[in-house]
């Protein structure tokens, strides 16, 4: 029982190994324990946003609740505003969020305090509760890195300080996109967005953040600048991509999980550069999320085959 009730420094085993003393259990264990003592209470979970029917975020958090051993629930909350979330908010039992479109930004007013990355960035993906304080943070960009040095690795692309990047997008996950390569010091950016208006805004708001930053206003003049790195942020759509987008060897990310290869991939595919789909971003992400609502180390192979069994039989 003292392993159960003891706050900090616990000795621990893994399921997958034998206990090194007697009476040494699991992580999973003390959180199942501490549940059923009433020291854990369950807590809500959500993903705020709209159209959002098939998302794979239940089945991935769930399943790291799960295999945590925690007694929480993530589910679906789907609003055309945020203002119909504030009672959700207010609940005592209400545990932390994903948010996306359209309120990653729509959702900062009803937040007590953001990190300084989501203040950054504008733009919030990921609420958590602190000491009874909404907290907003954002993952996206944490995803986006994640998965960019894992495809630069593996495609052997220039290093992201050599590079030419595009974004396509200018709404908060574009956001995300730009810091994610100012994190990576890519220094020059160029924007595509079919509202140059905005596109034009963002270029303003971020412009100190890069050597170059600059609005592009058709994908066949962005062509001139070689990308090497492209990231979209829009929903999948009948976007025309120029295969002159591909002259050189890179890598292309598109934050759209459905369907699974979107024009950008497609095109970047035939064009043999290293595609990244929207689904590992997200599973990157969610895995950020995970450690910052429980402060434990996310079970990341469980997140991925949830996501992936659901994303496999579903697209």
């Amino acid at each position: 029982m003292s392993r159960v009730l003891c706050p900090c420094l616990t000795p621990v085993t893994h399921p997958l190994l034998a206990a090194a003393a007697p009476g040494q259990i699991s992580v999973r264990q003390i959180h199942q324990a501490r549940s059923l003592l009433g020291l854990l209470p369950a807590q809500q979970f959500y993903l705020f946003g709209t159209p959002i029917q098939h998302s794979p975020s239940p089945c991935m958090h769930n399943a790291a609740f799960a295999s945590l051993g925690l007694p929480h629930t993530y589910e679906l909350k789907e609003t055309a505003t945020v203002d119909e979330l504030l009672p959700v908010l207010a609940h005592a039992s209400f545990g932390g969020a994903s948010v996306t479109i359209p309120h990653k930004q729509t959702i900062i007013p009803l937040l007590d305090t953001l990190s300084p990355a989501a203040q950054r960035i504008g733009a919030v993906n990921t609420v958590i509760v602190r000491d009874g304080q909404l907290y907003g943070d954002n993952t996206d960009y944490l995803g986006i890195v994640g998965c960019l040095q894992q495809a630069q690795l593996s495609a052997h692309t220039p290093a992201f300080t050599e590079s030419v990047a595009l974004v396509i997008g200018a709404g908060g996950t574009a956001r995300a996109a730009l810091f994610a390569l100012h994190t990576l010091r890519v220094p020059h950016v160029l924007i595509y967005n079919r509202t140059q208006e905005r596109a034009q805004t963002l270029c303003d708001e971020f412009s100190s953040l890069f050597s170059t930053l600059s609005v592009t206003d058709s994908l066949d003049a962005a062509s001139s600048m070689q990308p090497t790195y492209i990231v979209g942020t829009i929903p999948a759509s009948d976007l025309c991509v120029p295969d002159s987008l591909f002259n050189v060897r890179g890598v292309a990310l598109d934050m759209a999980y459905k369907p699974k290869w979107t024009p950008l991939l497609e095109s970047a595919s035939r064009r043999s550069w290293h595609t990244v789909h929207g689904v590992s971003v997200l599973i990157e992400q969610g895995i950020h999320q995970m450690e910052k609502w429980t402060r434990a180390v996310a079970p990341a192979r469980a997140m991925g085959d949830a996501v992936l069994a659901k994303y496999n039989s579903e697209f």
